[in-house]
């Protein structure tokens, strides 16, 4: 059984009227089974803010203090799981217009299915808060699904709150990890990625070159590549695992925000839109189609097809520039 690391004030859980210290489940990584033993009447919570309000992110006046970018963060024992779980059982009765209460992800869990994802999000932050809690959500996560929570200056945990399925991700499976000392709230520097991106920390620097190649050759059709690169820099290079080296890729093959990271960086095609680098064939022309001779990737702005020889070259953004001939 999880005991709650701190106790809620009377005060504090009676400014927004929510439920009184539930039951917890001490289950696995499958959505708490817990149900209120009493309860007070609702009260309705503030409108929370809509994504990307400043109070959503950032937590400037945490009365605990900042965080640390650099915390040390590893998979341990939750210590504020009760608290999170009361919070989403207070959100359930303050606002269950957010949730379908017919449909629990299991019977009995009490894992509603999620109608309005950002008034839950926004709204287990709130209600953390008012328990005088800090609390704010994971602005790097890509999912946009993670909440950040603390009670002391030397630490702080992260839920994921959220299944893929929809539904409230409840009990020891919410918890994902705990950060020595609090890592957050942390100030934002000018040049980080826009909130939700999902590119983390360390943040790349700008890219300074592409890398293009062929990569496969096909009958009557090549295949291009390219890899925006960062540098001179060794000491972010060396920092995402490139050891020695001062031009590099943004993060290694597989890192899971990898993509994220690089069209932040790059930023967006001008024929198409997308996400990536913009090509073109030697004269400027855009690549529109067979009978132009090339043809964006369907699937990537990274690549392209080809279907005549030539010079081919591909630009991000910022200028940074490369071309390849066959």
């Amino acid at each position: 059984m999880i005991v709650a690391h701190r106790l809620v004030s009377g005060a504090a859980a009676a400014a927004v009227g929510v439920v009184a210290v539930l039951a917890l489940s001490c289950g696995g990584d499958s959505p708490s089974s817990s149900t209120p033993t009493t309860t007070v009447p609702a009260q309705p919570t503030p409108t929370p803010p809509p994504i990307g309000g400043g109070d959503t992110f950032n937590q400037a006046n945490c009365p605990l203090g900042k965080g640390d970018a650099n915390a040390s963060c590893g998979r341990s024992h939750s210590a504020l799981l009760s608290e999170v779980e009361q919070a989403m059982d207070a959100l359930i009765q303050a606002k269950p217009q957010i949730f379908d209460l017919t449909n629990e992800y299991a019977p009995g869990t009490r894992a509603y299915k999620i109608l309005d994802k950002e008034a839950y999000m926004d709204g287990l932050v709130r209600i953390l808060r008012a328990a005088g809690l800090c609390a704010e959500r994971d602005p790097d996560d890509a999912l946009q699904q993670t909440i950040r929570v603390k009670d002391a200056a030397d630490f702080s945990e992260d839920y994921d709150v959220l299944l893929s399925s929809g539904h409230m991700r409840r009990g020891n499976g919410a918890y994902r990890q705990t950060c020595k000392p609090s890592s957050f709230p942390v100030d934002r520097a000018e040049d980080a990625p826009p909130i939700g991106s999902g590119c983390g920390r360390p943040y790349p620097p700008v890219v300074t070159r592409l890398r293009c190649k062929v990569h496969l050759k096909g009958r009557g059709v090549y295949t291009l590549d390219s890899t925006p690169l960062v540098g001179p820099d060794l000491a972010y290079c060396s920092s995402v695992g490139f050891t020695d080296r001062a031009i590099c890729p943004l993060r290694q093959e597989g890192a899971p925000d990898r993509v994220a990271c690089e069209n932040w960086r790059v930023g967006k095609a001008k024929d198409t839109g997308r996400p990536g680098p913009t090509w073109t064939k030697a004269d400027g022309s855009y690549c529109t189609g067979p009978e132009s001779g090339c043809q964006n990737h369907p699937d990537s702005q990274y690549q392209l097809f080809t279907y005549r020889s030539g010079t081919y070259v591909v630009t991000a953004e910022n200028g940074a520039t490369c071309s390849v001939s066959h």
